[in-house]
């Protein structure tokens, strides 16, 4: 087995220090220092270096990490293989996502792999879009679902990533609101709308700034909320209308209504599945994969 001072090496050299490396692999921050001053010690070289607060890999490190992504795309592709030959799926497999995906496909993935499976350890983790190839990487997460952006043209070669599936985006508006009786709104219809929208460097904020400037125009933002709950609490105080994702269900408000947004220029956030390059072929995490799959909200099979 690969040594694991390696991938502790991997988690700070990518988070830029012990402390955050140390929180996403719930461990110690005094623990993860001390392994890396050990492994330091067994080779005879500095691996790390501080600059300012945060540290940076030495030329020995960087060398040191290069070696260990091939070592662990060829452990990954091992794991696979030996893994295959088991009569009975058992050990951990740690699923991560962001908030909505996770209550509204992880959590319900996680008790089926409980049910089926029971010598496998599923865990659910929540983690940031922006956050889920290091998780990968560390061994944070086997398996990670992410809202695909820019970056997609960017992504590390140690990971493989596949299409999940296409989350629509509807329309919040107030019950009273002329909006609440239609089945569909076109998104050109709420060009004079004030807005309720996430901030501006938020995904949610830049999706919905795509989208209207595609239907000629950009939204009038009159509130800034990161949280569904607060943005359904200012829609039903009827400050504004919103746009949020379908998967988000657990949005409620009496006063609140939830029209589909329809037209060309609907938005909608690609969903991307994505695992370590070599683990397909794993059971645990082929079976990982299919109870994703299986939770898959109905409308969006």
């Amino acid at each position: 087995m690969i040594d694991s001072r390696l991938q502790l090496l991997i988690a700070v050299s990518e988070y830029g220090t012990v402390t955050a490396a140390a929180e996403v692999l719930f461990r110690s921050p005094s623990g993860v220092s001390r392994q890396i001053k050990q492994l330091e010690a067994e080779i005879d070289l500095d691996l790390l270096e501080h600059e300012g607060r945060r540290v940076k890999l030495t030329p020995a490190g960087q060398r040191l990490v290069e070696h260990t992504r091939a070592l662990n795309a060829q452990w990954e592709s091992a794991l696979s293989d030996t893994a295959s030959a088991a009569t009975q799926l058992c050990g951990p497999v740690s699923i991560g996502g962001f908030a909505t995906v996770l209550t509204s496909i992880v959590t319900p993935a996680v008790v089926r792999l409980r049910k089926d499976h029971q010598m496998l350890r599923p865990m659910a983790k929540e983690i940031y879009s922006q956050e889920i190839t290091r998780a990968l990487e560390t061994g944070a997460i086997d398996v990670g679902l992410f809202v695909a952006d820019e970056s997609m043209s960017r992504l590390p070669a140690y990971i493989e990533v596949a299409g999940f599936m296409d989350d629509p985006i509807d329309l919040l508006v107030h019950q009273s609101h002329p909006f609440a009786a239609r089945d569909e709104v076109r998104l050109e219809e709420a060009r004079d709308e004030e807005w309720v929208t996430g901030l501006p460097h938020q995904d949610s904020y830049k999706e919905l700034y795509a989208a209207t400037r595609s239907a000629g125009y950009a939204p009038r933002a009159s509130h800034y909320a990161q949280d569904l709950t607060a943005t359904a609490a200012l829609v039903a105080a009827g400050l504004g209308i919103a746009a949020v994702p379908r998967l988000a269900q657990e949005i409620s408000h009496p006063r609140v209504r939830r029209i589909p947004l329809a037209g060309e220029h609907r938005p909608h956030r690609r969903i991307m599945l994505t695992f370590r390059a070599g683990s397909r072929g794993n059971p645990r995490i082929d079976s990982a994969i299919a109870a994703l799959e299986h939770a898959r909200p109905s409308y969006l099979r």
